[in-house]
């Protein structure tokens, strides 16, 4: 059956699977035939029953060595493979048959016919074995072959102390017998082919409909469903009544608001049920799409069956005809397994592994959350940061992680009895107060303020903390470890989440430097929030005539094929007392002194002096700040960089980052259009975020989006950021740009992406950033080697 072209290296590499998996039953065949036949002359002759077992198990142990792990590469086909290995099956049965053929030759001179029966079943038993090297053209007739003259030459050798009857009936057996096995084999082979083009062929309708439908279909199937326009389901129901353990006539009249358990909604209400953050549960969601008569997509709803509960993703379009509502037609799809995934994802992420408290990810979230709150008339909050530093001559770093993990439990243990304690009346304990491992020792505590006597309450609250951790924690092992902590407070009165926790680091960090009474309260209103700010201008001016910021670069791989492509230049403040602050924070700072463009111009220049060392394919991405681009000669600085390292262009990938908007008139639009006239790549920056816009997309030529990492985070658990990582993406295919997703930390992350065809993927998971010499180590890296 001839392949077409187009299909030839998918067919190929559907062959390497089956014959991975069809091979070890053939090879144990022979492996057991082999003993089995030498036990059975063993009292004739003891050298020839070594033959068949040296020959064929020495054969076998080869193959298995030195052949078979090809067949289980992942990510390394390549078509020489495909055809070296289909010539070593050939050779690899021609030997066995010959082995098989100077055995059958050397038996049948025994005089023992009880020997010649056996030898004659072994024979005709290795026959249906063979049949699973159908796979490969020749390989079944390069065994048989061998085999059929041995027992001719058998025959001829033996014939003429039998009848002529019996040498012709032995002779017509062994002949049907062959051309039997030889026909069986094409006929294997010919269905085997044609079953491997059939699933092709539908991969590939699927993935047109895929495209065409501008949806990605999860792994597993799915099936179609449709209802009139009073609700309910239309059959048939067959498919429906199995995913439910229900017969079909008990599904008939159900509409799929009672067969979901969907929640009643009022027509025309905008986000019933919806929460603070405005988020909406799936079911809300759908029952609000149906009511409301509205097109939904990929929305996880539960649903009860008679196995227990399972869950659908649905896909949903009402239909209209002139004028008037028909019912919906829609697709759905069980992502029971799915979801399981990503409940696990979801727990490992935010939940420290050493102490099973929950992590940094989760304390920040839960601080935005409380934000959201408080600015809806909740109650305000404190974020408590404490340090756990230890007295006298123990050391962090000489303890296990272990107990240093049982140290930070019994800390978060005594926290919880205090802050339960001094709970003010109708507070909800089961979500306040909060507790987290924030960083190697640290701790950060999350509680609500008393309005009427706030400044008061911090002060105890901070010595109650500092009179509790001083009390010695007893280590498993039965050392006595004492502490002296540290800590910073914060109380919620900035509106973005990292802000707040940035205000408690800087607070910790000035505890940090106390002798006695080791806490500090951050004030954004005090004289003191003055004096850390010029402070840390100061700090930030020393810092750039000292040149103490460093570059490291963080892999950027493709998210179809794997491979890395490329590096962005991250920037670091070495030996800072402010190594807390985000470095978007001082980035702004820097362009605040009025020392951006030089700035930028020692980041462009190191980190292509940097590139021009790497392999040609590999290019640099640097950050350049959006307002800079208004410089009259912004494109001429950027090229006699190039010029100067003796970088190409085409490796150099420019991201603009908005402290401030991005200005839309001829200057900025003209340096655009002159650095991608040469080469140069353009990226929109954390898209999503900040003073990004769609119009900067129809105004300026940029090549590629960059996804903020918030929306990548949370698409595998929160369905509006999914909507928001699914629809970016299909904008920019409908734009001709590439997306690059940031904040990829988990395989499952990474495999959402890829199908949702995401170009480009970046993150932790991939490769954290990593110092100039320690780039080489990334460059062949695949992501598939990670998992």
């Amino acid at each position: 059956m001839e392949v077409p072209s187009h299909r030839q290296d998918a067919f190929r590499r559907v062959r390497l699977r089956m014959l991975g998996l069809l091979l070890p039953l053939h090879l144990l065949a022979q492996a057991v035939s082999a003993p089995v036949a030498a036990l059975g002359i063993w009292s004739s002759s003891r050298w020839l029953a070594v033959v068949p077992c040296v020959a064929i198990e020495g054969a076998l142990l080869v193959w298995v060595c030195g052949v078979q792990p090809r067949l289980r590469g992942r990510g390394k086909y390549s078509r020489l493979d495909d055809r070296s290995l289909r010539w070593a099956l050939r050779l690899l049965n021609g030997g066995l048959g010959l082995v098989w053929f100077v055995f059958i030759i050397l038996v049948f001179r025994l005089p023992q016919e009880d020997v010649h029966l056996l030898t004659l079943g072994v024979c005709f038993g290795l026959m249906a074995p063979l049949l699973l090297c159908s796979v490969v053209t020749g390989a079944v007739e390069a065994m048989m072959v061998p085999i059929v003259a041995g027992l001719y030459g058998a025959l001829l050798e033996d014939g003429f102390h039998h009848s002529v009857l019996f040498t012709v009936s032995f002779f017509l057996a062994v002949t049907v017998c062959g051309f039997f096995v030889a026909g069986i084999s094409r006929l294997v082979g010919t269905l085997l082919c044609r079953m491997q083009m059939a699933r092709l062929k539908q991969q590939e309708q699927a993935d047109i409909l895929s495209l065409l439908t501008r949806r990605s279909v999860p792994q597993g199937g799915g099936w179609l469903w449709e209802t009139d326009e009073a609700g309910m389901l239309r059959p048939p129901f067959a498919g429906l009544g199995r995913m439910l353990g229900r017969d079909e006539a008990d599904v008939a009249g159900w509409t799929l608001e009672r067969l979901l358990e969907l929640p009643a909604v009022a027509p025309e209400h905008p986000w019933p049920g919806a929460d603070l953050s405005g988020a909406m549960s799936p079911e809300r969601h759908l029952a609000h799409c149906l009511t409301n008569r509205l097109a939904f997509r990929e929305l996880a709803v539960r649903v009860a069956t008679g196995a227990g509960d399972r869950w659908w993703m649905l896909t949903g379009q009402p239909v209209f005809r002139a004028g008037v509502f028909q019912g919906y037609r829609g697709m759905g799809t069980d992502v029971t397994a799915l979801q399981a995934m990503r409940k696990r994802h979801f727990h490992r992420v935010r939940v420290d592994g050493l102490t099973g408290l929950p992590n940094r990810l989760a304390c920040l979230e839960y601080v935005q959350q409380s934000l959201l709150e408080t600015a809806r008339g909740a109650q305000a909050f404190v974020i408590v940061l404490v340090s756990l530093d230890l007295s006298g001559a123990a050391r962090w770093e000489a303890m296990t992680a272990e107990d240093a993990a049982y140290v930070l439990q019994v800390s978060a243990a005594r926290l919880g009895v205090l802050f339960d304690r001094d709970a003010p009346e109708g507070r909800d304990r089961a979500g306040n107060p909060f507790l987290a491992r924030h960083g190697m020792r640290d701790l950060a505590v999350v509680t609500e303020v008393p309005a009427d006597r706030r400044g008061r309450f911090l002060e105890v609250l901070a010595l109650e903390i500092l009179s509790v951790l001083r009390r010695p924690v007893e280590v498993p092992g039965g050392c006595a470890v004492e502490m002296e902590a540290a800590i910073g407070l914060a109380v919620s009165t900035v509106g973005e989440g990292d802000a707040l926790v940035e205000a408690a680091e800087t607070a910790l960090q000035d505890a940090r430097r106390e002798r006695v009474g080791r806490y500090s309260i951050f004030d954004p209103c005090g004289d003191l929030a003055d004096s850390r700010q010029k402070s840390l201008f100061r700090e930030v001016r020393q810092a750039l005539r000292l040149k103490a910021f460093v570059l490291v670069y963080q892999p950027i791989a493709n998210a179809r094929t794997g491979q890395v492509v490329g590096f962005e230049a991250l920037c670091r403040w070495k030996g800072s007392a402010y190594g807390h602050l985000s470095i978007e924070k001082v980035i702004d700072m820097i362009v605040e002194t009025g020392n951006g463009p030089e700035f930028d111009s020692w980041v462009l220049e190191t980190a292509c002096r940097v590139a021009r060392h790497w392999p040609a394919p590999l290019w640099v991405s640097v950050n350049m700040t959006a307002t800079h681009f208004s410089l009259p000669d912004i494109t001429d600085r950027i090229f006699a960089v190039l010029e100067k390292v003796g970088l190409d262009p085409r490796r150099l990938q420019i991201e603009v980052t908005e402290t401030r908007a991005l200005e839309a008139g001829p200057p900025v639009y003209h340096a655009f259009r002159e650095l991608e006239r040469r080469g140069v790549r353009m990226a929109l920056d954390d898209f999503g975020k900040g003073f990004s816009t769609l119009m900067y997309l129809r105004q300026f030529p940029f090549s590629k989006i960059k996804l903020d990492a918030a929306f990548i985070q949370d698409m595998l658990q929160d369905a509006r950021s999914a909507a928001v990582v699914r629809n970016v993406i299909e904008l920019a295919v409908d734009l001709g740009i590439a997306v690059t997703a940031e904040g990829v930390s988990s395989p499952e992350h990474y495999r959402h992406l890829q199908e949702r065809g995401c170009t480009e993927v970046q993150g932790f998971f991939l490769g954290r950033p990593v110092p100039e010499e320690d780039v080489p180590l990334c460059w062949g890296r695949l992501v598939p080697d990670l998992w």
